[in-house]
């Protein structure tokens, strides 16, 4: 599948977890490197605010879109020399949850089912002020998102770090079932530093050389009013530190510019 087919449906990129998606193929595997519609070049030493937009426009962003340039700038430091910048309708619909996700799919443990549909969430679903810019290089086979909102629902960005947790502790192995389709899906905690992530996660569904095997890292921390979120989504490979390590750092320059 052609790079500009995959990533021209970046909805939720690594927080695309409903269970219809877990068993869709290779939807969101970003495995060509032929660079994909919207992703521009990034200069190879961009400033925080023209990483992800024009410097014309720099001084009208508010703090999420100031965050999450900053964020980019990092990823840009860390080779990542191309981006595509979230907005309009695309940003609009991202800020509203997927509904009736199961498609007819089976969890074990049944238990597990809920956890799932309810990893289905990401900061810009809060619906205030957000932004959100993907990432990526020809050198790497994966693809990289920032996302920075206002909190405007402390409960719910609480109750999706119970879900993470669930996921990594009673949900750790799950099988789906769907037709004639058996699927592994498995979570770990990725090798972070204390203080780099509040909430974070890595998972991996299908096994090698399975047409739907994916893997994703995502990584989420608030300061002040604000919470931002960075995601890897790949065919394989995100579970070598580096990632981990490159995630964190993207992730605490986004929330230099929150106060």
């Amino acid at each position: 599948m052609a790079a500009r087919t995959k990533t021209g449906a970046l909805r939720t990129l690594a927080l695309s977890m409903s269970m219809g998606l877990l068993l869709a193929g290779c939807a969101g595997s970003p495995q060509a490197v032929e660079l994909p519609e919207g992703h521009a070049p990034l200069s190879s030493a961009p400033s925080a605010a023209s990483s992800a937009a024009p410097s014309s426009a720099a001084a009208e962003l508010d703090v999420s879109g100031l965050s999450v340039a900053s964020g980019i700038s990092m990823a840009a430091r860390l080779g990542f020399d191309k981006a595509r910048v979230i907005s309009g309708t695309e940003l609009a619909d991202l800020k509203t949850a997927p509904q009736d996700t199961s498609g007819g799919v089976a969890v074990l443990p049944t238990q597990c089912g809920d956890v799932i549909e309810s990893l289905n969430w990401s900061p810009l679903q809060m619906g205030d002020e957000g932004a959100r810019t993907d990432f990526l290089t020809e050198k790497i086979a994966a693809t990289g998102s920032v996302e920075v909102a206002k909190i405007t629902d402390k409960p719910a960005l609480e109750a999706h770090y119970a879900t993470v947790l669930a996921m990594l502790t009673e949900c750790k192995k799950v099988t789906m079932h769907q037709g004639t389709e058996t699927v592994p899906f498995t979570t770990a905690k990725p090798d972070l530093k204390d203080g780099e992530a509040d909430s974070a996660i890595a998972w991996t569904r299908g096994t090698p050389g399975q047409g739907m095997r994916q893997q994703a890292l995502v990584l989420i921390k608030a300061k002040g009013d604000h919470v931002a979120m960075v995601s890897f989504i790949a065919e394989d490979g995100l579970e070598a530190p580096e990632f981990s390590q490159m995630a964190a750092q993207i992730l605490n320059a986004a929330l230099a510019q929150a106060g």
